[in-house]
């Protein structure tokens, strides 16, 4: 029977709606500041308290995510009268036999920990840091066997989510919730991505008075973030990616398809993938040397990170069937092909024994000649945000376009690129655990046609680091990633042309 217990919490009125809304797949959240850690929390308690031998799975990324948001305010404000912390177990164990399970999944493989779990009700705290395989393998654990009152069978099984844009699942939290569908709008899902009924509830920092009366200046630290932080947070806008490793943009980035001049350069480029999908790229380039992405072949099985698994014969075929449908296929001697080191190694011979003939050989015999692109770790980041940036004038506008153009038939660029995140552990670098396979073909063309690298502002050097820039060539004055390909100073053509670097006699030596 359900017990009848004032828990003290009183919803404001967007909070409310989380609560009352009849979809079973919700998405709560948007800008910082509604109350969604507490009202999600608060939830779990609700249901726990509505329905005898309920299990209910809070979940956070990281554990100290989990115990300072949740599992540390619920010791000030869950009922004892009801229900008991068990520390060891991290969970509330209620007198009617549910039980709240406070979760976490810091890597993928931890999700497989919740193998056996029966997840009656699935509460996902601040989704966006989790991943999508993540998601629907929690997902694939929401089910009942218990006989659940009539009245709640459309909520129960079911899935309650809250988090801010940005993040490693930014890209499918608003194309499953926010693109999908109106705010507040209930639409049943595909079947091949759950079925159930989604809602997304936009939440905001006004939605809140709580917080704003009991904290104003709250605002005022939002408004101190940099961007694109400050604009997320604030207004919850899907459009803004916190945490992309890449300034990238349809307005600046995206154009409609446009005929290919005939006289331009043309260039295909290929991450090679098996088991991970395989991409391919189309380009073309303008006068300006500037390049645009006008085709693409994407190998995946429509799961993130999932390949086709197509032979390299077959990946040539069809190659060469997509360049006859652009009608391209008369000018295939003059299109210049690159791809990974990876493309020109000897593969093992399966059937036969022994080594096999590399993608490179494969695709010879097929008329398509592969030369290698330029794998060089620190150069292509540099210069694919390079192409990326923006040209602007010294007072910020707009003064042309970037080096780089997207077609809008580029869906997987588009969708994939805008999601490549910093690596936290260097800045100057890209998560290697994202969807790299566009960013990794594109990088191909970008290091083919180099742009000039503007040199940072810098202090002089001091006498120590002149002396180690003439031993090594590193400036340490630049950031990590780009110390070792520093554009040379003045003095670095002739390395006795700095007084710095030699005594007066060896001076006199070499100018006599």
């Amino acid at each position: 029977m359900a017990q009848r217990i004032d828990t003290g919490y009183r919803p404001w009125p967007k909070q409310n709606m989380m609560h009352q809304c009849e979809a079973n797949e919700i998405l709560y959240g948007g800008a910082a500041g509604p109350g969604k850690s507490h009202a999600l929390r608060h939830e779990a308690l609700d249901w726990c308290l509505r329905i005898p031998g309920l299990q209910v799975f809070l979940f956070r990324r990281t554990f100290p995510e989990l115990e300072h948001n949740h599992i540390i305010p619920s010791l000030g404000q869950f009922p004892r009268q009801a229900c008991t912390y068990k520390e060891q177990k991290r969970r509330w164990e209620f007198g009617s036999g549910s039980n709240l399970h406070f979760c976490h999944a810091q890597h993928e493989h931890d999700v497989f920990n919740y193998q056996g779990a029966e997840i009656h009700l699935l509460i996902v705290d601040e989704l966006t840091t989790f991943t999508e395989f993540m998601y629907d393998y929690l997902r694939g654990r929401v089910r009942c066997s218990m006989n659940i009152p009539e009245r709640y069978r459309n909520k129960i099984p079911g899935i309650v989510c809250g988090s801010n844009p940005g993040g490693v699942g930014h890209e499918f939290c608003k194309r499953r919730w926010v693109d999908f569908a109106h705010a507040f709008e209930l639409k049943k899902a595909p079947d091949n991505e759950g079925g159930m009924t989604r809602c997304y509830i936009p939440g905001l920092l006004e939605d809140n008075p709580s917080l704003t009366m009991n904290d104003p200046g709250y605002i005022h630290r939002l408004d101190a973030l940099p961007e694109p932080y400050r604009t997320a947070y604030k207004t919850g806008n899907w459009e803004i990616f916190v945490g992309q490793a890449f300034n990238f943009n349809k307005i600046d980035h995206v154009i409609d398809p446009i005929p290919i001049p005939r006289n331009a350069p043309i260039y295909m480029t290929m991450d090679w993938g098996y088991g991970a999908p395989f991409s391919i790229g189309w380009w073309w380039v303008d006068g300006d040397n500037r390049i645009y992405r006008f085709a693409e072949w994407y190998g995946w099985n429509g799961t993130v990170n999932q390949g086709l698994r197509l032979t390299d014969k077959e990946i040539a075929q069809g190659i060469i069937e997509r360049e006859i449908a652009m009608e391209i296929a008369d000018r295939r001697g003059e299109i210049t092909r690159l791809a990974g080191p990876d493309c020109f190694n000897k593969k093992p011979d399966y059937k036969g024994g022994g080594q096999g003939p590399s993608t490179a050989e494969v695709f010879g015999e097929n008329g398509l000649f592969l030369s290698p692109g330029d794998p060089s770790r620190n150069l292509k980041i540099r210069q694919f945000r390079q192409r990326l940036m923006v040209p602007k004038d010294e007072n910020g506008n707009k003064i042309d376009r970037p080096m780089l153009q997207v077609y809008s038939t580029c869906e997987q660029f588009i969708r994939t690129v805008p999601l490549i995140q910093i690596d936290p552990k260097n800045k100057e670098y890209v998560d290697e655990n994202g969807e790299l396979h566009v960013f990794d073909d594109s990088c191909h063309v970008c290091m083919s046609r180099p742009l000039s690298m503007p040199m940072p502002k810098l202090r002089p050097m001091t006498d120590t680091e002149k002396d180690f820039y003439h031993i090594t060539g590193i400036d340490y004055r630049l950031p990590e990633g780009q110390r070792e390909h520093a554009q040379p100073l003045a003095f670095v053509d002739d390395p006795f042309s700095d007084p710095f670097s030699m005594d007066e006699e060896q001076q006199e030596f070499y100018e006599g």
